[in-house]
């Protein structure tokens, strides 16, 4: 058990800071260049929006937490923070290059959940895209919990958690479907190319 507080203490701490420093970072540096590039189909703009749906978007944090609770020992921990830092390091890598332009106009004063979407308003600009971090982090989190479960109830509710956080991040008009899927795409390649690798490593 101190192993495992241990790792989740050190490991945790790091993948929290560099994920965060990487993100608010390039996310500023973002919103300052020139070029903005619009990878959105015009007929996403007509998705209305679902202010609850924040709440799904929100429960993100929650299934990483559980990642790392779940874990069944502190190398699958180690696994678990430096997949998310690589992703981290690549999909910023993408944001910098590639800078996004969201096609939704962000509605403000949202009735009962105006806190909720001013916070992510102040903190997140709508240029960091694609891969979306959000869905990346979730399928890594879901993957690595699936993997610890053989309980088919806890598989199928874990799917379904991941499925409605990837419509939450559309109908909170924060992301667009090319996002969803490059934070898959980005998710499949960092599971396969790093934390199989390094669960598997002795």
């Amino acid at each position: 058990m101190y192993e495992h507080l241990k790792a989740m203490a050190i490991w945790g701490s790091l993948c929290v800071l560099l994920c965060t420093v990487l993100y608010l970072s390039s996310n500023c540096i973002a919103e300052t260049l020139l070029s903005h590039h619009k990878l959105y189909l015009e007929i996403e703009k007509d998705i209305p929006q679902v202010p609850g749906m924040i709440l799904f978007y929100e429960s993100y944090s929650l299934l990483i937490l559980l990642s790392f609770i779940c874990a069944k020992s502190p190398k699958n921990i180690r696994a678990l923070s430096i997949t998310m830092m690589v992703s981290s390091l690549i999909a910023c890598a993408i944001f910098l290059l590639f800078p996004g332009e969201l096609g939704f106009s962000r509605t403000m004063n949202i009735q009962g959940y105006e806190s909720m979407f001013e916070a992510l308003h102040r903190m997140d600009k709508p240029h960091n895209l694609y891969p979306s971090l959000h869905i990346t982090f979730s399928a890594i989190s879901a993957f690595t919990l699936l993997r610890h479960t053989q309980k088919k109830i806890m598989q199928v509710l874990l799917i379904l958690w991941v499925m409605m956080i990837s419509l939450s991040v559309i109908l909170t008009h924060q992301h667009h479907l090319f996002d969803i899927a490059t934070g898959f795409v980005l998710a499949w390649i960092t599971l396969k190319c790093v934390y199989l690798k390094l669960e598997s490593a002795k």
